[in-house]
């Protein structure tokens, strides 16, 4: 993982700079510290400029109010990455979780966009991949079927379209009808009645066909 530049050591304020640059130094691919002439050095991802070309980032350079505005919008997307970055680093994250976390600072919703685009560009931020993560974890201390885990993921904020994905790779290595068969041991265990053991398998999350298939099977094996 490409380790990034921590700007909030710089206490920069942004507003403060003036549009000539004096000293500019590249810190990682893409990213750049600009020191003007007046103000504090300051951080940002070239991918983050629409306006103004990675060529122009110059000392001595001058800038249009349109391409100052340029120059400081992506040095907050910039700083929005850090602080998405430092998140990310401790635990995986899904977009919408990472979104949240980072409007309740008080980042800049365009700037959170943005700086999530580009993470999610460069596959530090993968919903996919935090989708079989979470379901991996979660299928250590509970046993569900695809409706109840589908609903969780959606809660999470994880698309129709990845949560399936996420689910059939899941569901290939784990046997939704042996988890029903686990799910309904623990229920007999519990000496519930037929009616108590499909609403319990319900919210569990599996499909009444299964729960029938699974119930079928048991009433076999106790008649043998």
């Amino acid at each position: 993982m490409e380790h990034v530049e921590d700007s909030s050591s710089a206490s920069v304020n942004l507003f403060s700079l003036k549009m000539v640059i004096q000293e500019v130094k590249q810190t990682l691919s893409g990213v750049y510290e600009i020191t003007p002439e007046a103000g504090s050095a300051f951080f940002l991802r070239a991918a983050y400029l629409s306006v103004v070309g990675e060529d122009r980032l110059c000392v001595h350079e001058c800038f249009t109010d349109e391409e100052y505005a340029d120059i400081l919008n992506a040095a907050l997307v910039y700083r929005t990455e850090v602080a998405a970055m430092s998140y990310l680093a401790r635990a995986e994250h899904c977009r919408s979780a990472l979104s949240s976390k980072l409007l309740k600072k008080g980042l800049d919703k365009h700037a959170v966009e943005s700086a999530l685009d580009y993470l999610e560009s460069v596959h530090y931020l993968d919903d996919g991949r935090f989708a079989g993560a979470w379901l991996r974890t979660r299928a250590i201390d509970h046993v569900e079927g695809r409706q109840r885990l589908s609903a969780e993921l959606a809660c999470r904020g994880i698309s129709r379209m990845v949560a399936r994905n996420a689910l059939d790779d899941f569901f290939a290595t784990h046997d939704e009808h042996e988890l029903c068969r686990v799910a309904l041991q623990k229920c007999l265990r519990q000496k519930k009645t037929e009616d108590k053991i499909y609403a319990s398998l319900q919210r569990s999350g599996f499909s009444i066909k299964e729960i029938r298939s699974v119930l079928n099977e048991q009433k076999c094996t106790q008649k043998c």
